[in-house]
């Protein structure tokens, strides 16, 4: 059962992210439900019942970080911070906008660009987990190749360094008209064809180090669901059956001294 105004689509969005924020997965499927618990007692817009639910995860995901990564420092990926993590698994699983994970993060677009590059161009000079670094580093560094690359033509467009078009292209972030443009100059312009190419071969190879939720998707959210049942169950005492109402009794303090002059009482008279 999920929060009113939550869709199936934006259980797996954050079941996603859940994964990115914590290693362990049990640990992610349980502060995912807790997060959902917690958001759906809240009055909150369809709109932005994601985005809240996230910001709530993200934050908790901070508090517990140092901890719950001490063990897997051998990753890049969980090398990062976790508001990083969850730029990248916005951006590259769930195509988000830049604006939309700006709201998350309370910044602006501008700065979820700048950071993006940042850790893209990071992590696209790392070898990824477990595998021979000769095997998996493109033929050419892309990240060199990208920025290095620079425009000979008036109509080219501008590259900046920290935010290059190419990222914003691939992202999807440029306006109708302006990708037109850019599509256009790109049939014409080998210098960009080639920034472009290479800055494609740096998101595959980020993709390939965000972890993704492995398995069957309805398990992962029927799990989940099972979770926030429960615990949806235990807040609400009016869900309670007699069995619950009875358990929940006997753990009180004043029940069980009753019960116990109670058992005292009765052996008293029966001998």
């Amino acid at each position: 059962m999920l929060p009113e105004g939550m869709r199936t689509e934006d259980l797996r969005s954050l079941t996603q992210i859940g994964n990115a924020l914590w290693v362990d997965r049990d640990l992610s499927r349980q502060r995912t439900a807790e997060t959902l618990q917690a958001v759906s007692l809240l009055s909150i817009p369809e709109e932005v019942l994601l985005e809240r639910a996230s910001s709530v995860l993200l934050a908790r995901a901070s508090r517990e970080d140092p901890a719950s990564r001490a063990a897997y420092l051998g990753d890049p990926f969980f090398r990062l911070l976790p508001e990083e993590r969850f730029v990248l698994v916005a951006l590259h699983l769930e195509r988000w906008s830049y604006a939309r994970v700006a709201r998350v993060l309370q910044c602006t677009p501008e700065q979820v660009a700048m950071r993006a590059w940042k850790m893209r161009v990071h992590l696209a000079s790392q070898p990824l987990p477990g595998r021979p670094e000769s095997s998996t580093q493109p033929r050419t560094p892309p990240v060199l190749g990208a920025v290095g690359v620079a425009p000979k033509k008036a109509s080219c467009p501008e590259f900046q360094s920290l935010n290059p078009w190419t990222q914003r292209f691939l992202d999807e972030e440029h306006a109708p008209r302006e990708r037109v443009f850019l599509q256009n100059h790109l049939m014409a312009c080998d210098d960009c064809r080639l920034a472009l190419s290479r800055c494609r071969e740096l998101y595959f190879h980020v993709e390939k180090m965000i972890p993704r939720v492995e398995g069957d998707a309805a398990e992962e959210l029927g799990e989940i669901g099972r979770q926030m049942a429960e615990l949806r169950r235990r807040v609400n005492p009016e869900l309670w059956s007699w069995g619950d109402a009875v358990h929940a009794f006997m753990k009180r303090p004043e029940a069980q001294v009753f019960l116990s002059l109670a058992m005292a009482w009765l052996l008293y008279r029966l001998f």
